[in-house]
């Protein structure tokens, strides 16, 4: 093992010397300091430097001339860092080039504060002292809670997990104060705003009926007391008209029903006439305050009714053409009480076909066709003509064998509907058969309300 410093400059030196004793190939003269005994061998020289004769030799040769040879020189290599083996000044060596273990790079053993992250030792190293900043004097990371302020992230740190105090979990000052969302002392709650519909109120206590807070979900209402003949009851739910429970100066009665009809109606106040509630048996119309006497189709100032299409009264003051006693139309009077045609002259069925006319006979044996009318009403038009026929046609005309006709005359407007008789010429027989049929005049035909034929194969004549 070589001796460190001094070592190093000894072999320099004899290399040195060695070198200038090989120079040119010619002998040297001895120093200053030495002396040539008998022998021709160099001798020591009194008071002459030592240092460096481990590592040369010089040698004078007898005779006329001198030689110089050099017997051998030695050195130690350098410390190398990373070779794995600890020399020199080293602290470590584990022959690797990683900055992350127990040896740095620079050959010296890891420590806290040297700036170089320890892997599963240390969560950093930032290389200095500071507790103040994000690695601590443990090199652990700065977090809230562990009672160092790391100044520009955290506004304090009382190293608790408490949120009532004056540092908050999160590590902010916390004045503490109702509506912050931490529940301080004296708080039973604290949802971080200023609701009082919510479930904590505005002074952060729960919201319960009874406290003055009506609660947007569970609670009608909540005037904070006590009183059932007031507009909220102590469970929180509204007092209201036809509960059956007196609402102390806003009812005046309250029956417990929602019947508009009797002595209480959904006011709930005494029924009387003018309140808009038509009171049964007391009241024939109700329109309250537009109740207003003479006014057509209204109610009358006390409760009866004024004249009024539907009252079975032609009231022509009012523009009234008829009044059938209703308010529907198609009927022959509308629903504003003006002539219309009736019914039966808007819908029917229309009988058209050419054999239908009493002008159509082709004899026994030829064409034989039968009605079945079902007792509905018809129009006859077209080819068969307008109306039936008032004197009796002759046997197979029509296209039967007995022909129908109408034994009377044809009613006006005025007349309405009408019964009238038809007749089944037969065998010298012009009412063989017979049966009943209306007729009505609808100004610009007629329709006949025609029931089956009295026998199997009979059938309605058309004229014109």
């Amino acid at each position: 093992m070589r001796s460190q410093g001094w070592g190093w400059k000894v072999g320099v030196g004899g290399l040195a010397l060695a070198l200038s004793l090989i120079g040119c190939g010619t002998t040297t003269p001895p120093s200053s300091g030495s002396a040539t005994n008998g022998s021709g061998s160099t001798g020591d020289t009194t008071g002459a430097d030592t240092e460096g004769t481990s590592d040369a030799t010089a040698t004078a040769t007898s005779g006329a001339s001198a030689t110089t040879s050099t017997t051998g020189v030695t050195s130690s290599p350098s410390p190398v860092c990373g070779d794995g083996v600890v020399e020199g000044g080293e602290e470590c060596d584990d022959g690797n080039a990683s900055n992350n273990d127990s040896c740095t790079v620079t050959c010296v053993a890891a420590s806290c504060h040297d700036g170089l992250v320890w892997a599963g030792y240390e969560e950093c190293d930032d290389g200095n002292t500071k507790d103040d900043d994000g690695c601590v004097l443990e090199c652990v990371k700065a977090t809230c809670g562990d009672g160092l302020v790391n100044k520009g992230v955290e506004q304090c740190d009382d190293g608790n997990q408490s949120n009532a105090d004056g540092c908050t979990n999160e590590c902010k000052l916390h004045a503490p104060g109702c509506g912050d969302g931490i529940i301080d002392e004296g708080e039973a709650c604290d949802d971080g705003n200023l609701d009082d519909t919510d479930n904590c109120t505005t002074e952060c206590q729960e919201n319960v009926c009874g406290d003055g807070h009506p609660h947007a979900v569970f609670e009608e209402c909540d005037d904070g007391n006590d009183n059932e003949n007031d507009g909220c009851f102590s469970d929180c739910t509204l007092n209201v008209c036809g509960d059956g429970k007196l609402n102390e100066g806003v009812e005046e009665c309250d029956d417990g029903n929602d019947d508009d009809g009797d002595d209480c109606p959904g006011s709930c106040k005494p029924a009387t006439c003018g309140d808009g509630y038509l009171w049964e048996g007391n009241e024939k119309c109700d329109d309250g305050d537009a109740n207003e006497d003479n006014l057509y189709n209204g109610c009358a100032t006390d409760c009866t009714p004024n004249a009024a299409c539907g009252d079975g009264a032609v009231d022509k003051q009012f523009g009234e053409e008829c009044d059938d006693g209703n308010n529907q139309s198609n009927d022959g009077c509308s629903d504003v009480c003006v002539k219309e045609a009736p019914a039966e002259c808007q819908s029917y069925t229309v009988l058209s076909e050419g054999d239908r006319h009493e002008t159509f006979n082709d004899g026994p044996g030829g064409v034989t066709k039968c009605d079945k009318t079902g007792d509905k009403w018809f129009r006859i038009d077209g080819a068969a003509g307008t109306k039936m026929p008032t004197a009796a046609p002759t046997i197979w005309s029509c296209g039967t064998d007995s022909p129908g006709w109408m034994n009377g005359k044809y009613p006006t407007v005025e007349d309405g509907a009408v019964d009238r008789t038809a007749c089944f010429n037969w065998l010298g027989d012009e009412c063989n058969w017979v049966k009943t049929i209306k007729v009505r005049n609808c100004g610009d035909f007629f329709v006949f309300k025609l029931p089956d034929p009295p026998d199997t194969c009979l059938r309605y004549c058309g004229a014109d």
